[in-house]
């Protein structure tokens, strides 16, 4: 049995039944519950049962109501305990505790300023209220105590969930949620000041004035009082139009990006570039710069001075500093145009799930974030002028620092670019850097070694800062001695050439202790762009901890740089040097390696998953794990999403390596499945079908040699999904025609459902509702036969939209209530259970039952915000608008529709 309190008080039995009780025993009731466990006595129980009125035998009645309480609990009846002076309700399950312990967790969240889980948790624990607390029950000063304490709490957590959205850049999300609680409670200034805030930050400036207005004449009339200084200070800015960042908004302060990685080391010299860098700045702060290399030459020092500017400068840029690593010449890919631009407006809360899909469109609206904002990016290592153009901000506030191994002239004819050539440094400089690093008294010490180790690396920064590593590490190391094992390694002197390079790294490799230097050669099996701890785990065959020290290990020597915590990267070159490394490696110990690697993402993101969505089993088979394989664990569906946002880079070069290398592919076929869902939820359908194509050459030819089409089907069911969402209805046909074959051939009924159930999806779209129905009435009946009741009625509820889409209303309500009442019955809480919702609000709409079907859409979009889809809750959203409109509800009405125009908007 479960309790419910935030709302009328209720006795909740497991098949969601509310229990009939008297008003005297919902009294009871909410009495023990507002205690908390704690004892109540039983002359206060009386005194509260019958307030004004207490009969004579009211002990004799109280047992009565006791009794009967303890009928209605069932088999938890043991629960409502008798105590020396009176009762106790003990380890109820009550959604009081779920609501108090959901907004302690929001808090520590917020805290750590993690705003993605905060607004989660606190959107959780407001999806809880139904009503006001302790409601239907009798008149109880006790009760109203409580009912007061929990009605503030929400207010704050209501507060502290807009804090978070509007860290997070969710400004239309947070003017839908906060005006009518602002209605309610007028005088509750800090609600204002958010609501003033979002209002501004969203374009809505006239509006952020008249909610202003608005407050001040409410304070003057009823309290005689003005505003406070902060509503004050917020109004003051708005009519300046001035700081878009007021010191009174805590939210905003937390969503200025600050991602300038730390200056490995020590900085010496390029004094005449540090110069013209400020030139630059003061002469027009919009230009960009390019800092490239002589002859192309790589170690040479470009993003070491871009950061080290960038470092001092920062204090000019309040509005934050932004670094991308582009890897133009990582043995990778480099990062395309579309996923940078998407790094960036992530970077200012800018989800990739509300990001349009196109580069033209993302790129718009970076010019439209960073509008009236002084931003600085760092783009590190741009391949090409190409890859860097759209990402130039328009505003004169912001600057722009690029560094390349090219001139990148096209960025400098067309966009005004300053160029910048590096040279080697010279010889003062190149002693410098080995003083900062090394300290001048050792330097002194040895004058002569110094100067020979400066011919040797031929000045060079990236050799330098590797043998300044490995001297630092070793401080009663004689310089000479290290002079010597330099010229053993015949270091002739830096002429340009790669060679010299190398037998740099050779020389620095061949000092770590060995599992180190092993683990080295093992990263070159990695694809990157980042390696995490768990990773490198996996890839050694060893525990977390020794990885861990392994890591911090290359990271002294110079090899590894830690980019963000347990997330490490190194230079291109010194990944291409650890790739042929591992070419060296035996080659079962090769293949090892590189299947633990892939088991790690396949099983990390299989966890993920579940953690996502727990109602999901088709990621339940047995596969097993492979010794040595260390596997990510995360809590809840906020730290999966952050999970997939920092790895889906590394899975998806894995996927494509996997399946050049022909890797693994049943494997792979695994680690689609496992991102398909997630993929498709966050809208990132441009990233799921790259994955699924890149994947399907080598799924197709395991699939020819093995005769088992089975992980064929899944990779194009998913392409064809991504396919169907971007609109590309052919290819979309293609692939799931495709996959419906196998199935059929191979009798999976699960993977012909599944089949079915995107086809009629891909109908829908393009218009054919009637062959949607149809598809998916085949798909239903598929999935009972398969023994899986939440998909059979999930897809009885498509249908139900489907038939109602075609014009057949009674028959998609009708299979659309069957459809909510099974997911409820099998799956209480089944993340989809609010695209039921809302299609049946959508039938009473097309059926005139206006105050109905807003009533469905208001509780579709609670589950659908809940939930995470994006697209449902767009879509709900703008209906909900429709009904407002024709109830008369025109403010309520156009803060959905414009939280809905944004959603749509921003999935492109």
């Amino acid at each position: 049995m479960r309790v419910r309190v935030l709302g009328a008080v209720e006795l909740i039995s497991d098949d969601g039944v509310a229990q009939r009780l008297s008003r005297t025993r919902r009294t009871l009731l909410a009495l023990l519950t507002s205690a908390r466990g704690a004892p109540v006595s039983s002359d206060l129980l009386v005194e509260e049962l019958w307030r004004g009125s207490t009969p004579a035998t009211g002990v004799n009645l109280l047992h009565q109501r006791v009794r009967d309480l303890r009928r209605a609990l069932g088999a938890d009846r043991d629960r409502l305990q008798r105590r020396a002076n009176g009762y106790a309700l003990v380890g109820a399950d009550v959604d009081q505790t779920r609501f108090e312990e959901l907004v302690d967790q929001g808090r520590a969240a917020a805290e750590a300023m993690d705003h993605e889980r905060a607004s989660t948790l606190f959107d959780a624990a407001l999806s809880l209220w139904g009503g006001e607390a302790y409601a239907g029950v009798g008149e109880s000063h006790v009760i109203a105590t409580e009912a007061a304490r929990l009605e503030e709490l929400r207010l704050v957590a209501v507060e502290a969930r807009a804090d978070a959205d509007l860290a997070l850049g969710r400004q239309t999300a947070v003017v839908g949620d906060l005006t009518p609680v602002v209605e309610a409670n007028p005088l509750r200034e800090g609600l204002w000041l958010q609501l003033m805030t979002a209002l501004w930050h969203s374009g809505r400036t006239a509006e952020s004035l008249d909610a202003y207005q608005r407050l001040f004449r409410l304070l003057r009339d009823d309290l005689g009082v003005s505003p406070s200084k902060d509503v004050r200070e917020l109004h003051l800015s708005i009519l300046e139009d001035g700081d878009p960042e007021p010191a009174s908004s805590r939210s905003l302060e937390h969503a200025v990006p600050r991602q300038l990685p730390p200056v490995a080391g020590a900085f010496a010299g390029r004094e005449e570039h540090l110069a013209r860098l400020d030139e630059v700045l003061a002469e027009n702060e919009g230009r960009a710069v390019v800092i490239s290399a002589i002859a192309g030459t790589a170690g040479i020092g470009k993003t070491t001075l871009a950061l080290y500017w960038a470092h001092r400068m920062a204090h000019r840029f309040p509005d934050g500093q932004v670094f991308v690593n582009l890897r133009g010449f990582d043995p990778g890919d480099a990062l395309d145009p579309l996923d940078a631009l998407g790094v960036v407006l992530e970077s200012f809360g800018v989800e990739r799930s509300r990001q349009p899909q196109d580069i033209d469109g993302r790129a718009g609206l970076l010019r439209s974030t960073l509008a009236g904002r002084r931003v600085l990016l760092v783009l590190d290592n741009a391949r090409d002028s190409e890859q860097v153009r759209s990402l130039l901000p328009g505003s004169p506030g912001c600057a722009t620092v690029v560094t390349s191994r090219n001139r990148l002239p096209g960025l400098v004819v067309e966009a005004g670019a300053k160029p910048m050539e590096l040279g080697l440094l010279d010889r003062g400089e190149a002693y410098a850097l080995l003083a900062g690093r090394l300290g001048e008294d050792r330097l002194r010490a040895e004058p002569e070694a110094a100067g020979r180790i400066i011919d040797l690396c031929a000045s060079l920064p990236l050799t330098l800062s590797v043998v300044a590593a490995r001297a630092a590490t070793r401080p009663a190391y004689a310089l000479a001695d290290l002079a010597e094992e330099l010229s053993g390694s015949r270091l002739d002197g830096f002429g340009g050439g790669r060679g010299d390079l190398r037998a740099t790294f050779s020389w620095s490799v061949r000092q770590l202790e060995e599992p180190a230097a092993r683990l080295f050669r093992l990263i070159g099996l990695h694809p990157g762009p980042t390696l995490t701890v768990l990773a490198a785990a996996s890839l050694a065959a060893t525990s977390r901890a020794r990885a861990r020290r392994m890591l911090d290990e290359l990271t002294e020597a110079n090899l590894l740089s830690e980019c963000a915590p347990g997330r490490f990267t190194l230079h291109d070159l010194l990944r291409e040097y650890a790739a042929d490394l591992a070419v060296g490696e035996a080659d079962e110990v090769r293949r090892a390696a590189e299947l633990r690697m892939i088991d790690h993402y396949v099983f990390s993101a299989r966890a993920v998953h579940s953690a996502y969505d727990p109602h999901q089993n088709h990621l339940d088979a047995p596969e097993p794990v492979l010794a040595g394989v260390t596997v990510e664990a995360v809590d809840d569906s906020s730290q999966a999403l952050a999970w997939i946002g920092s790895q889906l880079p590394v899975m998806s070069r894995v996927i494509e390596t996997a399946s050049a290398r022909d890797i693994a592919p049943d494997r792979i076929v695994l680690l689609v499945g496992a991102l398909e869902r997630l993929l498709d939820l966050q809208g990132r359908w441009i990233e799921l079908a790259e994955l699924a194509e890149a994947a399907l050459p080598g799924v197709r030819r395991r699939a020819d040699e093995s005769g088992d089409p089975t992980g064929l089907g899944v990779v194009h069911r998913a392409a064809g999904a991504a396919c169907g969402r971007l609109g590309r209805f052919d290819d979309a046909r293609v692939h799931l025609d495709r996959a419906l074959e196998l199935a059929t051939l191979s009798e999976d009924l699960m993977a012909e459902g599944k089949s079915l159930h995107r086809l009629a999806s891909v109908a829908t779209a393009s218009g054919d509702h009637a062959g949607a129905a149809a598809y998916a009435a085949r798909a239903a009946a598929v999935f009972a036969r398969a023994g899986d009741p939440i998909r059979a009625a999930w897809t009885t509820g498509r249908l139900g939209l489907y038939e109602a889409l075609d014009g057949d209303h009674e028959a998609g309500l009708r299979h659309c209530e069957k459809a909510l009442a099974e997911l409820r019955e099998v799956a209480p809480g089944y993340r989809s259970e609010g695209n039921v919702i809302a299609t049946i609000g959508w039938i009473h709409q097309q059926l005139g039952d206006i105050d109905e079907a807003a009533g469905q859409f208001e509780e579709a979009v609670t589950k659908l915000r809940a939930a995470g889809d994006l697209p449902g809750l767009a879509d709900a959203l703008g209906h909900l608008a429709e009904a407002r409109d024709h109830l008369g509800k025109d403010e309520d009405a156009r803060c959905a529709r414009a939280e809905s125009v944004s959603i749509l908007a921003q999935l492109g």
